[in-house]
């Protein structure tokens, strides 16, 4: 019979299997929980880095507002841009290069009454607002617990005024 010699690799496994579980073993000890307790432990002590709570409703409308703003900025420069480039194209007749300037002029003024409307607005209910204005209808967003019926109709008499619209082509939306 042939006598088993133990061969470098056989060692090398075994080492590294053996060092394995070393690293296996230390870890457990120096992560094993204290206890059975499931509460996390409380300190008063401020470290760098920690998470802090915050109040997550007002954290969400903010940035509801802040992104629907950047969106609404980017559908009017697009509309803007592309109006722009008929304009500016040699190749396009000139009742269409006509048509592309007024409804450039439109959006422009659109774009005005959205931002006069929002700043009587946000002075009326002390708070952001987001409008938005088509042809025929508008729409305004207000964070939650901002309105009452006084301010609805505050609201939609700043709007009546602006854009001549009737009151039941103006939407008043509420975030949650």
């Amino acid at each position: 019979m042939k006598s088993r010699i133990i061969g470098r690799k056989q060692l090398l496994t075994f080492s590294l299997v053996l060092a394995l579980g070393l690293a296996v073993l230390v870890n457990w000890y120096y992560t094993k929980p204290q206890g059975n307790t499931t509460e996390p432990e409380v300190t008063n002590e401020a470290n760098l880095g920690d998470a802090q709570y915050v109040n997550s409703d007002s954290v969400e409308t903010e940035n509801y507002f802040e992104s629907a703003e950047i969106n609404r900025k980017k559908a009017h420069d697009s509309a803007k841009d592309y109006l722009s480039s008929i304009i500016a194209d040699t190749n396009v007749d000139e009742d269409t290069k006509i048509s592309a300037r007024e409804k450039l002029t439109k959006i422009s003024e659109q774009i005005k009454t959205e931002s006069d409307i929002e700043n009587l607005i946000s002075a009326q209910t002390d708070s952001k607002c987001l409008v938005t204005y088509c042809d025929d209808s508008i729409e305004v967003i207000l964070p939650k617990d901002v309105l009452d019926d006084n301010s609805v109709v505050k609201i939609k008499d700043i709007i009546i005024s602006k854009t001549k619209l009737t009151a039941d082509k103006i939407t008043i939306i509420e975030t949650k």
